[in-house]
């Protein structure tokens, strides 16, 4: 090709060029605006369908509160699930659903205990070979799960003295503490002391309530144990045998009390206290009725006591139980016959009484009661005296002394060995005056 044939052909080839870098501009144009275009719809589409504003998994401390604040900074979000019936006190793991704006967000919450317990120590005092629980040295346990309390070694409590205790604390999660505490080991040798052992008397054939009336206190023990040596007891056969008491304490020291049972065959004439009362329960029924105060029942056991029995010089005085059923039967009696026929009927009459027995015995001897009916402990004699003026239901001491100061001490006892009189003078009451019919 010649040089002018060239020259006439360049201008279309730049035209030519232009057209294709032009072409190629918008091809470069629609493709960055189709990456651009795919990168907004793919940001849509994460922004709507993958993309999740709140922390995915929030670890819980056991105990503490769920709040917003911990799966978003937003204020607009609100929890749709109902975090209040969640208990934070229990490892586990739950799904919580938050709404932000008009969608719905899922997390995961994790409650982990990673905190140990925490508790005061109490110093305790023990006695010689008891060991506290370990609990008891504890107090104001704090901790989200129950907690449970061991030694960490146990102390040693045979040997007196101060000793270091330290506690473990464990919860429900395993996490552990240590408290660390002291006991006082109290050296006791002081022996329990053994009270109401008595000798016994019971008849062939009888029973034995060996227990009846004992009591075992200890100086540091509550609760010291009882033993009774009751082996060489044949209750079969008529002898004297020993009963053997014996009271340990928690450390150990003992103290023993040797009673002596006598067992003996029952006499022909034997009376026993039931039969008694059975009489005496037959007379109170004639005397008294439901409508009658307490009052007015004393005053009628009185009155048939003073009016009923014949008084004779001497009588058998070895029981009081002997003593009534000779009254009862017999209707006569003397001093003592009177006291006792009394005293049964006051016990069937449910009337607290207490038997009185004259102090000075050179010049005879004599025997009354004390009654209280709930206003204080009045003397009551039923013995009738000489001239029948002189009858002593419900007086003082004064008016008692004053009698028997003018009837060679008749009436004289230790005021020290009975229960504290009354003083008030009730002898012008109705049912205390001397009208027989009433």
């Amino acid at each position: 090709m010649n040089r002018e044939t060239y020259r006439n052909k360049e201008p279309q080839r730049q035209i030519n060029r232009r057209r294709r870098e032009a072409r190629a501009r918008k091809i470069r144009i629609l493709i960055i605006s189709a990456v651009v275009l795919v990168v907004l719809l793919a940001a849509l589409v994460v922004r709507y369908f993958v993309w999740n504003p709140l922390t995915p998994e929030v670890i819980l401390e056991a105990g503490d509160k769920i709040t917003l604040e911990q799966f978003i900074e937003t204020e607009n979000a609100q929890f749709v699930t109902d975090v209040a019936a969640i208990d934070t006190k229990k490892a586990a793991s739950h799904t919580i659903v938050i709404k932000v704006g008009d969608r719905e967000y899922e997390s995961q919450l994790h409650i982990r205990d990673t905190k140990a317990p925490s508790a005061e120590a109490v110093e305790l005092h023990t006695k010689l070979g008891i060991l506290p629980k370990a609990e008891e040295f504890v107090t104001n346990i704090q901790d989200c799960s129950s907690v449970h309390v061991s030694y960490k070694t146990v102390p040693d409590v045979s040997v007196g003295g101060e000793k270091e205790v330290v506690l473990v604390l464990k919860d429900s999660f395993g996490n552990t503490a240590e408290v660390v505490s002291k006991v006082t080991v109290i050296t006791d040798e002081e022996p329990p002391v053994i009270t109401g052992a008595k000798d016994i008397e019971i008849f062939l054939g009888g029973t034995v309530s060996y227990r009846a009336g004992i009591t075992v206190t200890d100086n540091e023990d509550p609760n010291p144990t009882l033993t009774i040596d009751n082996s060489k007891v044949n209750l079969d056969a008529v002898g004297t045998y020993e009963v053997t008491y014996t009271a340990t304490d928690a450390t150990g020291n003992t103290s023993s009390v040797t009673i002596t049972l006598t067992i003996k065959k029952k006499p022909a004439d034997y009376v026993d206290e039931e039969t008694v009362l059975g009489m005496a329960k037959d007379i109170l029924a004639s005397i008294t009725n439901d409508s009658m105060s307490k009052q007015e029942i004393a005053f009628a056991i009185y009155k048939w006591t003073w009016s009923n029995i014949t008084y004779m010089d001497s009588s058998d005085k070895s029981s009081w139980v002997k003593g009534a059923y000779y009254a009862f039967k017999n209707r006569k009696g003397d001093c003592f016959n009177y006291f006792a026929a009394a005293k049964a009927l006051y016990i069937v009459a449910g009337i607290d009484n207490v038997d009185i027995e004259k102090s000075d015995t050179s010049h005879s001897r004599h025997y009354w009661s004390l009654i209280n009916l709930g206003d204080g402990w009045y003397h009551v004699d039923c013995t009738p005296r000489k001239g029948n003026d002189d009858k002593f239901f419900m007086v003082t001491d004064e008016e008692l002394e004053a009698y028997s100061k003018k009837h060679s001490n008749s009436h004289i006892f230790d005021k020290s060995k009975y229960p504290e009189r009354a003083t008030k003078s009730i002898q012008d009451k109705k049912f205390y005056t001397w009208r027989w019919d009433v």
